[in-house]
């Protein structure tokens, strides 16, 4: 399948879809998990619900990378810690997976312990570079978006024979 033949998918099924996949994915603690079985299960390509509910998912985190130093100014101006320092719930979880396996075991874990977008910034508040983090979230949604895809289609073939 070429990039033209997803594009006549989008627009043979529909964008409107798609743009929920999209915005879906962009919410924190929602995921992919959350998102993708769902549009799949409604007759969405699944290769392009993948595609769409990486790019949702990622783009917020290229813009909380891109604006870290924004969010240390502010935080700082109101007295406050850098995200990512504080104990509890979540945090707690990120921090300690973080220290256990790094930047590599968050982005891959995030997803399940933590939302992506929180570990990301857990990495970050923990010292990780901006191009580490980038890289591995990178790389761990496009394994979760693609997993995650895989798994409805084959739970789908399994049920219906």
């Amino acid at each position: 399948m070429d990039v033209l033949d997803l594009l006549r998918d989008w627009a043979a099924q529909g964008a409107l879809g798609y743009l929920a996949v999209l915005i879906g994915a962009a919410v924190p603690w929602v995921e992919l998990l959350v998102v993708v079985p769902p549009a799949i299960l409604l007759d969405l390509d699944p290769t392009l619900v993948a595609i769409v509910a990486f790019v949702g998912n990622f783009l917020p985190v290229l813009g909380l990378v891109a604006g870290w130093s924004v969010i240390l100014r502010r935080r700082e101006a109101r007295g406050k810690a850098a995200p990512g320092s504080a104990e509890s719930g979540r945090y707690a979880r990120g921090r300690r997976v973080a220290r256990r396996y790094g930047v590599p075991g968050l982005a891959l874990l995030g997803p399940l312990l933590t939302g992506i977008h929180l570990a990301a910034l857990i990495a970050l508040g923990l010292g990780a570079s901006r191009r580490e983090v980038v890289i591995w979230t990178a790389g761990s949604l496009a394994l979760w978006a693609a997993g995650t895809a895989l798994a409805t289609v084959g739970g789908m073939t399994a049920v219906g024979g």
